[in-house]
């Protein structure tokens, strides 16, 4: 099948990730059309308005987090390179030596305070992870309505008096959901990341009984919607995120890992040779050799490769990459199960294991980014 945001022209970030939730309007017709029987239940225009305000919240704080993180690690270079070469510019430079001396203790107390203490990124994740719980667990809230709330969902495709009456119960389900969580989200953060066992996957009480007055083609569209919008959405998000993106600062965890490594690799192989260098100038009497200088460039070379490292326990692109191929196996799996169930009772019972699966997926992002400083 295809994903309805590859039949919009030239997708804009929002519509490629979010589109399970219909957040544009040619989403929103494309899901009248492929399934006119439960779009109603599809469209969820409050749940979206929510959303949105969520997410930007989110991204924004994201962004603030990252800068503020490599505003650290800047500071910490610098820092660090300067009260490296004290010896040399006492020499070279006289009283300068002092300035940089002072100025290198400063500027290495400002990255501490925002790297470890977190005089900016501590705030700005919290603010991140908060929010983006918040619009993962909308999202489980919509598609676990169609697992839980399954028998509600077929019975308001009978008629026009029951849709309104599904629509009714389905906003106040909302402003339960809404009570526990808004005003709570750091609170609910925490327990999230200590929910080892799972006792709070679910937003509803699994209620599975299939109501007899619903019409077949309405369960056949709400599984063929589950399937494009859930499994298929969620195997296409996690295909994106493994992609090997070849541009200069990339997104993708993937190409972040191998160019962080192979940089890493190339410092620690200029500092054994520079090392090999001040080794071979000893052993040969070179007078006129600098080794100071030498010596220098292998402690800057070390911190280039600390400072890599650094980054790459900001980013955890290796933890990343696993993350996302195991949810991708993991959704694969799913996908093959659905598709091969032979009764609605199966296909109901993997749509559950899905949500579950989602759930775990969440948590591990969480935890990931919880864990993750910018500290050099």
């Amino acid at each position: 099948m295809t994903n309805i945001a590859s039949a919009v022209p030239d997708p804009t970030p929002l519509d490629k990730f979010n589109d399970d939730l219909l957040l544009t309007e040619a989403d929103q017709r494309l899901a009248q059309e492929r399934f006119p029987e439960i779009a109603h239940v599809l469209n969820f225009p409050d749940l979206r308005d929510i959303f949105v305000r969520y997410d930007a919240h989110a991204n924004g704080a994201k962004t603030i987090r990252r800068r503020a993180g490599y505003a650290a690690i800047l500071l910490g270079v610098v820092s660090l390179l300067g009260a490296s070469g004290t010896a040399i510019y006492e020499r070279s430079l006289g009283q300068w030596s002092t300035r940089i001396g002072f100025t290198s203790a400063v500027l290495g107390i400002a990255s501490l305070l925002i790297g470890s203490i977190g005089a900016l990124t501590g705030q700005a994740k919290q603010r991140w992870l908060s929010n983006r719980l918040m619009t993962e667990r909308l999202r489980q809230f919509q598609f676990q309505m169609l697992v839980c709330r399954i028998s509600e969902v077929l019975e308001s495709t009978v008629d026009q008096a029951a849709r309104d009456r599904f629509v009714s119960k389905r906003s106040a389900w909302l402003a339960e959901f809404l009570r526990a969580h808004q005003g709570h989200v750091t609170a609910k953060l925490r327990s999230t990341l200590d929910d080892d066992a799972e006792n709070d996957f679910l937003l509803y009480r699994p209620e599975l009984r299939r109501p007899s007055t619903a019409p077949d083609r309405s369960l056949l569209q709400l599984f063929s919607a589950y399937r494009l919008l859930r499994l298929e959405h969620q195997l296409q998000y996690a295909n994106y995120a493994l992609r090997n993106d070849e541009t200069i600062f990339p997104t993708s965890c993937v190409r972040q890992l191998e160019i962080l490594r192979d940089v890493s690799l190339g410092f620690i192989f200029i500092v054994f040779l520079a090392h090999l260098a001040v080794v071979l100038a000893h052993a040969a009497s070179w007078s006129s050799f600098p080794a100071s200088l030498f010596h220098l460039t292998i402690i800057w070379l070390a911190i280039g490769v600390l400072a890599l490292r650094t980054v790459e326990e900001g980013l955890q692109p290796g933890r990343e990459v696993e993350r996302y191929a195991q949810y991708r196996a993991a959704i694969l799996s799913l996908l093959k199960r659905f598709d091969a169930a032979a009764s609605p009772g199966e296909r109901i019972s993997v749509m559950l294991d899905t949500e579950r699966a989602a759930y775990q997926e969440m948590r591990s992002f969480l935890k990931t980014n919880y864990d993750a400083r910018y500290v050099l």
